[in-house]
């Protein structure tokens, strides 16, 4: 007996099945690529915060950050892990040279003169080094640099609900520039403190404005990118760090996209570009703005402080360390204190920011219970 041959009815049945099993299983397929990128990223934190109780043990400190010797005392906390994480080669190389800045792309010789590789063009510089521990999977921002760049980080230094500046040496976190803090000294305890926090890599494609004209540079025409963008508030606002507005910022830049070109414009691309320097806009975070929120600046002036709060391209949140070396992931709808508008820094008592600036203050007392919701 021959068999009844497919109608056109049953191909389009079967094509109709395939197609809703399809749309049922692709997004639960993604969603399990999110999360396995997200816990890379999360064990690469944690693998960097068994590296600082490592260094904690040996020294009786933490890592200082935007410290010497050297380098203009510009150092980053990575730099003095590297040994911990097994990159002892690399941290030799930094600290067997004086002059090798964390922002020269070049490696320097004894007196300060780049060298030469045989064919003739320079060596790179040991902060050009990519650690892979520093980078996390769901940020591609790394693969687009070149061997003679400086190398990434997608990890930063919390300076907790304090805004900083390049010549600041206070902050409310552990972290605090020209200083070298040790366990003893966080008095919140080290479970409810926000060591170190996700930061986004800056894109290299930005739009710049100057004198009211436009300068593009490799910008692809959106005002939007997870990358840490830093706007430039209009003129007015105050550039002390206890009087800071951050209603402007909060404000008019939702999210990390431009929402008033006409007094907001995208400035260069530093977060995250270098790992070795401590300077703030590259490698510090705070805990003011809720994750994912604008990150801000007056101007392009590199002494001006910076509202950089943690960022990441994870669904709903970014990951932090906590002191004591265990992570957490935080959700953007953390309490941070309600409305900006009459809201500064201040450099004694409990946060004005909520459970989030509760989490970057090593003195305030405030227990987060449920730091995810």
């Amino acid at each position: 007996m021959k068999s009844k041959a497919f109608s056109l009815v049953d191909l389009v049945a079967a094509i109709v099945i395939v197609t809703l099993v399809g749309c049922l299983i692709f997004p639960t397929i993604q969603a399990s690529r999110e999360t396995a990128r997200r816990h890379a990223c999360m064990n690469n934190l944690r693998q960097i915060g068994v590296a600082m109780q490592l260094y904690h043990d040996t020294f009786q400190t933490l890592p200082g950050h935007k410290v010497g010797p050297g380098a203009r005392n510009r150092k980053s906390a990575f730099t003095f892990l590297l040994p911990q994480l097994g990159h002892q080669a690399v941290y030799d190389e930094i600290v067997e040279q004086k002059w090798q800045m964390p922002w020269r792309r070049d490696k320097a010789d004894e007196k300060g003169k780049t060298l030469k590789a045989n064919d003739g063009k320079n060596v790179p510089s040991p902060y050009c080094t990519t650690i892979p521990v520093f980078l996390c999977p769901e940020d591609t921002a790394f693969l687009s640099k070149k061997d003679d760049e400086l190398a990434y980080t997608n990890f930063v230094v919390s300076h907790g609900d304090w805004i900083t500046g390049q010549n600041e040496t206070f902050t409310r976190g552990p972290f605090v520039p020209d200083h070298w803090l040790t366990l003893e000294d966080i008095v919140d305890g080290v479970t409810n403190t926000i060591a170190m926090s996700e930061r986004a890599i800056a894109s290299s494609k930005f739009k710049h404005i100057v004198n009211g004209e436009e300068m593009v540079r490799e910008y692809d025409g959106t005002t939007k990118t997870q990358g840490s963008i830093i706007v430039t508030k209009e003129g007015g606002d105050s550039d002390d760090p206890e009087k800071p507005a951050f209603a402007s910022c909060f404000q008019r830049a939702g999210g990390n996209a431009i929402t008033d070109p006409d007094k907001f414009e995208i400035d260069r691309n530093r977060a995250g570009t270098r790992w070795g320097d401590g300077q703030h806009f590259f490698t510090v975070t705070n805990t003011i703005l809720p994750p994912n929120a604008a990150s801000c600046m007056l101007n392009a002036d590199d002494k001006q402080p910076i509202i950089a709060p943690p960022t990441s391209y994870h669904v709903g949140g970014v990951n932090v360390l906590m002191l004591d070396s265990h992570t957490k992931f935080v959700s953007n709808n953390i309490d941070h204190g309600g409305d900006f508008s009459n809201k500064k820094c201040v450099k004694e008592g409990p946060s004005p920011f909520g459970a989030w600036g509760a989490m970057g203050n090593i003195v305030d007392t405030k227990i987060v219970v449920d730091e995810i919701k």
